[in-house]
């Protein structure tokens, strides 16, 4: 079986002031990293979400969803760091897509 890799992911950041083209701007207090995605076309059972802190540093799990969930919500995010997501379908033999498109996420400093 072959997974379809996954859509565009977008970004939002909740609780940070100003934007930038990838990102766009919830004021919900704290700082937050929202990831959505298009939900693959292949039967899958879940999606892991991977962060790295350098742009070409592999990246780490932070979390899995379930199938029928396409949104994520980073909320160990530090203001006036970086980080780079990338999200990963995976199906019933564990076998996962290629990653997302990766986006990019500066949190501003208050």
């Amino acid at each position: 079986m072959w997974l379809v890799p996954l859509g565009i992911v977008i970004l939002g950041l909740a609780g940070c002031q100003g934007k930038s083209l990838q990102t766009r701007l919830e004021s919900l207090g704290t700082h937050k990293a929202t990831l959505t995605w298009r939900a693959s076309t292949s039967p899958v059972i879940g999606y892991r979400v991977y962060r790295a802190d350098r742009p070409n540093d592999p990246p780490g799990l932070i979390g899995v969803t379930p199938a029928d969930t396409t949104r994520f919500t980073d909320n160990t995010v530090e203001a006036g760091r970086t980080y780079f997501y990338v999200v990963k379908a995976f199906d019933s033999a564990n076998k996962e897509s290629a990653p997302s498109t990766k986006v990019t996420a500066t949190i501003p400093t208050p």
